[in-house]
């Protein structure tokens, strides 16, 4: 039996609760900022809890979402909430234009204690699998878009964050302080984090968690995790076009420019002082097979375990790059799209974690001190941000096998992790309390 079937009183209690959110929000992913059923749906059920909710424009104040998707998506996803949730929902008018998440705040008591738990929303650009073993597909909550879906599990994130909403507006009395809950968006793109870090409701945190579940396909609770820093860049390639059979000579090929520099990132030399990765995910040239292509487009991202690896990986990137375009005479242009950056969280809190873990009953093998994920994380911004106000930080994994792996169609994870997940959350603001 693994620690999650172990449910305590408050995690059979919320089960059935976590159960049907969670199902909810994997019936209907949203992709990055453009989560705006998905925090009208949030935002009613911690309203009804009793929760100061912030949300929208009102929210995010004067930062603006960057990395948005095209307009015409922003609006196609608004309407389609539209539709769903009501011409009269009062939550989605000041969502317009990718101003999704929300901070919602209970107040236990006059002290100053303030605790904060952050949870991502968004979901991702994968078709769910339609075969008969998927549970999602066997009992009717698999993804009603064709390419979309919660293949990351922040679907259970958002159910871990409910349950334990409910878990604190229940038994309030049993707290002290302020408890604030971050829902996220855009985690996916590495936009939501570097935002949340800085609005004013991060201030004055002095012990923030923040979760992942599965990543270590195995059923432990790792109590420390750190994740590699990444960077995304977007490339376009400029050369000039030509007749491929008349005069391919007068011709700068910007393709193939891109497919030498592809070819080489791979090839950089790994750095001997940790891990690093590189990826092409992105790759387009419109033109007909009998015209040498004018303008060719790619997106890559580079990671490494500490952020200099990835500022070298970054470095060793754009001299390969820019030494492709001169080879082929082509103009190279480099942005960068998006950033996550490596934060390891605070010592002390993530011991607290371990002891608090084994009173909960997990036995010693259940608990692992730390891990390295060699996958990257936005929430080290807010992570950062607390620690360097002095508080205290912590990433959570709450492991367990995961059918399908990460990013996959086949993608699934247990309920009873997200009950026992929100139950344990909740011990933790109890016992934080009570120091």
């Amino acid at each position: 039996m693994t620690y999650y079937d172990r449910l305590d009183p408050n995690g059979l209690e919320i089960l059935e609760y976590v159960s049907r959110f969670r199902r909810d929000f994997h019936r209907h992913p949203e992709l990055s900022w453009c989560e705006f059923r998905t925090t009208a749906v949030i935002c009613r059920e911690l309203k009804d809890l009793g929760y100061e909710v912030s949300w929208g424009k009102a929210l995010w104040g004067d930062l603006q979402p960057h990395n948005l998707p095209p307009a015409e998506q922003l609006q196609q996803s608004y309407l389609e909430a539209r539709q769903l949730m009501g011409e009269d929902d009062p939550y989605l008018p000041d969502m317009e234009g990718g101003y999704t998440g929300l901070v919602a705040r209970m107040r236990c008591s006059d002290d100053d204690l303030h605790q904060a738990f952050r949870f991502d929303i968004d979901a991702l650009h994968v078709a769910e699998s339609d075969a008969s073993s998927h549970l999602p597909t066997e009992l009717g909550f698999a993804s009603c878009h064709e390419s979309k879906m919660h293949a990351c599990g922040h679907d259970g994130h958002m159910a871990i964050g409910l349950g334990l909403a409910k878990l604190i507006a229940e038994h309030k009395n049993a707290l002290r302080g302020t408890v604030t809950l971050f829902f996220q968006p855009a985690e996916e793109v590495s936009g939501g984090g570097v935002h949340f870090a800085k609005l004013p409701y991060l201030k004055g945190v002095q012990r923030l968690f923040s979760v992942h579940v599965g990543i270590v396909d195995q059923p432990v609770l790792v109590c420390d995790a750190t994740w590699i820093s990444a960077g995304v860049f977007d490339v376009v390639m400029k050369g000039r076009s030509a007749h491929a059979g008349n005069n391919p000579e007068y011709a700068r090929n910007a393709l193939l420019a891109a497919c030498h520099g592809i070819t080489a990132l791979y090839g950089i030399a790994r750095h001997s002082s940790g891990a690093s990765r590189v990826n092409v995910g992105m790759l387009h040239s419109d033109n007909p097979n009998n015209v040498v292509s004018a303008e060719t487009g790619f997106r890559f991202e580079v990671r490494g375990k500490s952020d200099a690896i990835r500022e070298y990986m970054e470095q060793r990137a754009t001299q390969i790059l820019h030494g492709a375009g001169a080879m082929h005479e082509v103009e190279v242009s480099m942005s960068r799209r998006s950033v996550y950056e490596n934060h390891p969280s605070h010592p002390e809190l993530a011991r607290q974690v371990k002891d608090q873990a084994l009173a909960f009953g997990l036995r010693p093998d259940e608990v692992w001190d730390s891990y390295q994920v060699p996958a990257s994380e936005d929430a080290t911004f807010m992570t950062r941000a607390v620690n360097d106000q002095g508080g205290q930080a912590c990433h959570l994994i709450f492991g367990c096998p995961v059918i399908g792996g990460h990013h996959n169609g086949r993608f699934d994870i247990p309920d009873q992790l997200l009950a026992w997940g929100a139950s344990f959350y909740f011990h933790l603001a109890r016992t934080g309390a009570e120091q």
